[in-house]
């Protein structure tokens, strides 16, 4: 089967709000995934990523969380073998205001796991349940990861009463979003990539998403009927 691309996104040229005009940046790889890699990181969101994050929100964390894949393995390897977890973690910001879910991925992935225990960056996939903010993106580059895909769109995030990431692009760079294939990574949605796949796959990962955006919708709604009492939530961004 081959491997499924999400729809061309160009790097933007034009002035936004008489700006001025945006630095084209450099195209990066466009990324694919087979119906069985696709399958793969929906089990890691639902199976791995969730479970901790709904016991971080419990605690008074946000909803986002993440997880590191080896993608050393073949895309063609069994499915109990593609794509194994290397580490999944969730936000942790009543910790530290800077622990969103995938920067504190990549502190555990770094401090918890010797170099000879892990694949290199370059080796592996980072997964995130919501498209990473500036700041998580940045982190993911700063670390050498090279491939990111997320499931939740900024859009998906701002429905679910978070719509920081949208406000600080756009107040701080007068950008809607940073470039989604750039020289230093490439990013790709689950969602995307999922409209390409066969008739039958995209059934099967419609209810998956379903069930997967049914929690999460109950975790946003907890989070922000408990934040106001929660003593630990000290966020300037809440």
């Amino acid at each position: 089967m081959a491997a499924m691309q999400p729809p061309a996104k160009r790097c933007r040229t034009e002035d936004l709000d008489g700006a001025g005009p945006v630095i084209p940046c450099t195209p990066g790889e466009a990324l694919a995934a087979t119906p069985a890699m696709l399958r793969r990181m929906l089990d890691v969101i639902e199976l791995e990523v969730l479970p901790k994050t709904e016991r971080g929100v419990a605690l008074g964390n946000k909803v986002f969380g993440a997880a590191i894949l080896d993608a050393r393995a073949s895309s063609e390897a069994a499915s109990s073998s593609l794509l194994p977890t290397v580490i999944a973690e969730t936000n942790h910001e009543t910790l530290c205001p800077l622990y969103h879910g995938e920067v504190y991925t990549i502190k555990q992935w770094s401090e918890s796991l010797p170099p000879d225990k892990r694949p290199c960056p370059a080796e592996s996939l980072f997964l995130s349940t919501h498209e990473p903010c500036c700041m998580c993106i940045s982190a993911i580059v700063w670390a050498g990861f090279k491939k990111v895909f997320y499931l939740f769109p900024y859009e998906s995030t701002r429905d679910q009463g978070i719509p920081h990431d949208i406000d600080i692009m756009q107040e701080l760079w007068q950008v809607p979003r940073y470039a989604q294939r750039n020289k230093f990574c490439s990013l790709a949605g689950l969602l995307d990539l999922i409209a390409g796949c066969p008739p039958e796959d995209q059934v099967e990962f419609s209810e998956t998403v379903d069930r997967i955006t049914s929690r999460y919708e109950v975790l946003a709604r907890r989070y922000h009927a408990e934040k106001s009492s929660n003593p630990k939530n000290t966020l300037a961004f809440d």
